[in-house]
């Protein structure tokens, strides 16, 4: 076996996405009262405001999502699994291989279990798939609208209303995905240091088809919010797979540019001396903008070439001999397959 089969063989795998989708506003923050909703912003280094969506809010929308997608695969805990006193936080009711089984959320985004009344460390599991929070690609220009439910006061008959007032932003986003694919599946001892929790392992194909499932439901991703459904599916969607323990993220390299494209544009006109009132139609070329995606891939190492989707015209990317580009989504995921050593076919 070669230095570098062995270096795969035991490496730590990961599988990064950094994905960039466009959609409406998408994450308020508690804001200055009742009748403002402000959105999640944050500075940059540039000194200007962008529009946020928390990583908790992402991960909230994979999680839920993915129940929608795969609902005997992507079971949500719920009373049997959580318990909550009044004035307490919700706690998982017990760390067992049951619970790791059927609850793809405790097994992907981690958890934390104080002891009540108790001085003991908390039990903890350290989240295996991270998630940075979502950064509009363009500042904030402080759009907002005023709306009011005149309609149902009226027909409640009262002649008031509740105007409130809503920050906007439609925009790209960018944030990035690292999973730790080792960890999905297994919560050990060195993990948790409890000797009644002992090793947990769930069966190896089962936790590799949940990192798929995870993949699928980001490409595929929604997010119900004031009474719209926004779709987070990418225009733009870099995946790294990498054996060796290294890896990296494009977040930082992918830059939202402009690009001219052209329509035709009919002018009509009439001749005067037309007395059957004739028009005649003239075509020029008239330019415009379309936005287009820009990724920096000097720093590449040729021998962990990414997969690139992307939706055709809106992407240029330097040296393309460096990336894998893939036409569709089920060409993603059976390459992911691949990597983890599944069947390519998709599991019923």
């Amino acid at each position: 076996m070669g230095k570098n089969d062995e270096k795969e063989k035991n490496g730590q795998k990961y599988i990064v996405l950094d994905v960039v989708f466009h959609a409406s506003s998408l994450n308020y923050d508690w804001g200055g009262g009742t009748n403002y909703q402000e959105l999640k912003k944050i500075t940059k280094w540039d000194g200007r405001q962008y529009a946020m969506v928390s990583r908790y809010a992402l991960r909230y929308s994979i999680l839920h999502w993915g129940n929608k997608l795969f609902p005997d695969r992507w079971k949500l805990a719920g009373p049997g699994q959580l318990h909550a006193e009044k004035g307490d936080v919700v706690r998982l009711e017990e760390v067992k291989k049951e619970i790791f089984e059927n609850y793809p959320e405790f097994d992907l985004f981690g958890f934390m279990i104080a002891k009540k009344g108790s001085n003991e460390a908390a039990t903890t599991r350290v989240s295996p798939v991270k998630i940075s929070h979502a950064i509009s690609l363009t500042p904030l220009n402080m759009d907002v609208h005023t709306m009011a439910n005149l309609d149902i006061m009226k027909r409640a008959g009262s002649s008031g209303s509740n105007p409130v007032t809503i920050e906007e932003k439609m925009d790209f986003y960018i944030y990035n995905i690292t999973i730790d694919v080792n960890r999905i599946g297994k919560y050990l001892k060195n993990e948790h240091g409890d000797e009644n929790i002992g090793d947990i392992e769930i069966e190896e194909n089962k936790a590799k088809q949940r990192i798929v499932d995870l993949i699928d439901a980001v490409l595929n991703l929604k997010r119900d919010i004031k009474g719209r459904r926004e779709d987070l599916s990418p225009w733009l969607v870099v995946v790294g797979k990498y054996n060796d323990g290294r890896y990296e993220s494009f977040a930082d390299k992918i830059r939202l540019d402009r690009k001219t494209h052209y329509k035709v544009k009919r002018k009509y006109s009439k001749d005067g001396d037309d007395k059957n009132g004739q028009v005649d139609i003239e075509e020029e070329i008239e330019e415009g903008l379309l936005p287009t995606f820009h990724i920096d891939a000097r720093e590449i190492d040729i021998n962990n070439k990414p997969m690139i989707y992307f939706r055709e015209g809106f992407c240029d990317y330097d040296l393309k001999d460096k990336f894998e580009t893939k036409k569709s989504k089920k060409e993603i995921l059976n390459n992911i397959r691949g990597f983890l050593g599944l069947s390519t076919e998709k599991p019923q």
